[in-house]
């Protein structure tokens, strides 16, 4: 069955990466909650999508120039009081429940990888005792093994931009996936076809779809049997699998493809 990861905890349905969000998709029975990761200045992991606080929160600048303590005085946008989260606090809020974590590892402001971040989100994941039930992801490719090299990771997946995928050719990046043991792609749903998952899947790759926010979008990812595809609505996409399920329409188990 094809799964559903709560993209930012639903970011079209509460404010994104939000205690608020996080709260609300850990009552849904969705499959996988994703969100994003940045180290502040004190090297504290925390939980959110831009190298900069502008478009989130009430703060301005990079992320990594401040302190957890700076950071957690901010309030996110869109909420009365609801602050930036570290890693852990977000564990916390998932622990009890069966919703796996999709944790993509970002790049600084300066668009380089964080040096080490991958082996510190690693240690906290074994700390917690959430390794197995996570996925790490990320659109560089070197940050995607780095975090293998370090727990033998099974569940990784390289994200390609459609920018990617028309500068060097699938055909490349499959060949760099399978050369350097990446077990998954994840594409922009609208790049995705029939043809295409047949490729990656002949290749032996899983295969996921990102930006899948619409009904239409939704369909075609459980007609095209995706492994999983990220949603900023959750809520639609359960809707859709329990009605496409209660009409029969059923694919393949999760175990048939690498995570």
């Amino acid at each position: 069955m094809t799964e559903i990861a709560s993209h930012r905890g639903g970011a079209l349905l509460w404010p994104e990466n939000s205690a608020t969000a996080f709260e609300n998709t850990a009552r849904l029975p969705v499959d996988q909650v994703e969100f994003d990761v940045h180290p502040s200045s004190d090297g504290k992991l925390v939980v959110i999508h831009d190298p900069a606080l502008d478009r989130t929160t009430n703060g301005s600048g990079p992320v990594s120039s401040r302190s957890f303590a700076e950071l957690s005085a901010l309030t996110l946008n869109g909420t009365p009081s609801d602050r930036i989260l570290l890693l852990d606090e977000v564990i916390d809020i998932f622990a009890a429940t069966s919703i796996k974590l999709r944790v993509e590892l970002k790049r600084g402001a300066d668009h380089r990888p964080y040096p080490g971040m991958p082996q510190q989100v690693i240690d906290t994941l074994r700390r917690r005792d959430m390794l197995e039930r996570s996925i790490v992801t990320s659109f560089q490719m070197d940050t995607v093994c780095e975090a293998g090299a370090c727990a033998e990771l099974a569940r990784r997946v390289f994200l390609v931009s459609p920018s990617l995928e028309e500068e060097v050719g699938l055909d490349a990046i499959l060949a760099d996936a399978t050369m350097r043991g990446v077990p998954m792609l994840g594409m922009r749903c609208t790049t995705l076809n029939a043809d295409k998952i047949a490729k990656v899947r002949a290749a032996g790759l899983g295969i996921g779809g990102w930006a899948v926010n619409d009904g239409p979008a939704i369909e075609a990812m459980f007609e095209l049997e995706v492994d999983v595809f990220t949603t900023d609505r959750p809520d639609l996409a359960l809707g859709i699998r329990k009605g496409r399920l209660n009409n029969g329409q059923t694919s393949r188990a999760p175990s048939d493809r690498p995570e």
